[in-house]
């Protein structure tokens, strides 16, 4: 499950684009949500079908969504949610659970804006099997810095024509799960299989 989520809704005015749901599609779920469902895949893996329910609560009057809850079912069985508010303070955590234990990240969203130090006071702990929270062991995040690191790999990509881990691939299935997502909104949260909404999109690319 995950969370990426900030106050955005409650600045936003009509003379910026994130106002209009032709610009920004589901507000936070075009916006934010779909880093986390690039997460979940990365994590989880096949992603088969897609549930999303979305409301607005911000005073402003904004014509977007400013809340929404999807739920993913993965082809195996799994199952993932990614919950995205743009009327929270700022948040971005991913945890996993397994037979075995969980693991819990969560970045500090005062560094957001020195990525090179995000490591210093985010968080990340592993709890093991039947352990309380209390025996969780917390882990050493390594040095980095998220922008640098994402345009540098992509540089590398550019210049040795080897493949990454990060690919077009992934992004494509990122923006398929947001057009489901916003497919069962308009649906009343109705399950949206993921692989008619790709199969709509080449259909479109090959009759262009």
């Amino acid at each position: 499950e995950a969370n990426f989520s900030n106050e955005r809704a409650l600045e936003i005015t009509p003379d910026t684009w994130r106002w209009y749901r032709d610009k920004a599609p589901g507000g936070p779920l075009s916006q934010l949500a779909i880093h986390q469902f690039d997460t979940l895949h990365f994590l989880g893996g096949e992603i088969e079908s897609v549930a999303s329910i979305a409301s607005k609560l911000s005073p402003v009057g904004a014509e977007v969504d400013d809340q929404t809850m999807t739920t993913l079912k993965f082809a195996d069985g799994k199952l993932g949610y990614v919950g995205s508010s743009w009327t929270s303070p700022g948040i971005f955590c991913v945890r996993v659970f397994g037979q075995k234990g969980l693991m819990h990240y969560e970045l500090d969203f005062s560094t957001w804006d020195t990525p090179d130090r995000l490591h210093e006071t985010s968080l990340l702990y592993i709890q093991r099997g039947k352990d309380g929270y209390s025996k969780r062991e917390v882990l050493e995040l390594p040095a980095g810095d998220m922008f640098l690191d994402e345009l540098e790999m992509f540089a590398d990509v550019c210049i040795t024509g080897q493949p990454s881990e990060l690919n077009a691939s992934s992004g494509n299935i990122a923006l398929a799960v947001v057009n489901a997502a916003l497919r069962s909104v308009d649906q009343n949260g109705q399950l949206v299989s993921l692989e008619s909404v790709l199969e709509e999109s080449r259909a479109r690319l090959a009759a262009a």
